[in-house]
């Protein structure tokens, strides 16, 4: 009996072993809110399960004009990643000590096109062409600090047409809204990123930015500090930067730059 005691000892604290293991919770995910650009919307809707898989977090989605989302971070600093459509606006919240330098990337750039309702007649073979009478609204995100807005007003200008357009300017409050003025109808025609356009089937593509004629378009993104999962923050804006995120970047229109 006493060898048949010893023997039974080790298998017994085995058993309480693995049954202590058992009852062990998962370590729960790390939340991290990501403030991100409007024109983002779509592409990180269907990243964001891979990254977390991948970097053991939770992504809450903040969307919106970059303009809006730097001055909310500046404001209450509740972001823990911020995916700017703009270097400029990212340069604010630096500015206000709030980015992590280290982990600051420029992934992405985008290409305007000018869009016009799937229905329409309307033929756009170059800038002139918006000053047309047939156009007697034009849909921009706001140019004074919407991004997109800002990159179309730059180009308008650099080809000599703002004077002519400015009047008839719809400004919106991003860029997806000025893609929906155009797909409601409520506009003859507006300026997006081409990855906008992309995403809808009631408009058509009128007119494709050459490349060099329009202003260069910097996607900027960077953890936040100071905050809690700073880390994390880094892991996720690393993977957003990587060959993985690349490929859906580019399949959804976006052009993937190397990280340095």
């Amino acid at each position: 009996m006493k060898g048949s005691r010893k023997f039974l000892q080790p298998l017994l604290g085995l058993f309480v072993a693995l049954g202590a293991a058992q009852t062990v919770p998962a370590a729960e995910p790390v939340e991290l809110t990501v403030y991100a650009a409007s024109s983002l919307r779509d592409v990180l809707q269907e990243l964001a399960p891979a990254v977390e898989r991948a970097t053991g977090t939770r992504l809450v989605f903040n969307l919106g004009a970059s303009n809006d989302l730097a001055r909310q971070i500046v404001a209450a600093n509740k972001a823990d990643l911020f995916f700017s459509a703009d270097e400029g606006w990212m340069d604010r919240v630096a500015a206000a000590g709030l980015v992590d330098a280290g982990s600051r990337r420029s992934p992405l750039a985008n290409r305007l096109v000018v869009v016009v309702p799937a229905a329409s007649p309307l033929q756009i073979s170059a800038p002139r062409d918006l000053a047309s009478p047939a156009i007697r609204r034009l849909a921009l995100g706001n140019p004074e600090a919407v991004p997109a807005g800002k990159y179309a007003k730059a180009w308008l200008e650099a080809q000599g047409q703002w004077t002519a357009v400015a009047e008839r300017v719809i400004p919106t409050l991003d860029v997806r809204a000025a893609l929906a003025a155009v797909e409601s109808g409520a506009v003859e025609a507006g300026v997006v990123y081409r990855t906008d356009a992309a995403a809808s089937q009631r408009v058509r593509v009128a007119y494709v930015l050459a490349d060099g004629e329009g202003p260069r378009i910097s996607y900027a993104l960077a953890a936040l500090q100071p905050r809690p999962h700073l880390e994390a923050a880094r892991a996720v804006a690393d993977w957003l930067s990587g060959p993985e995120a690349a490929a859906v970047f580019e399949r959804f229109g976006f052009i993937p730059r190397a990280a340095p």
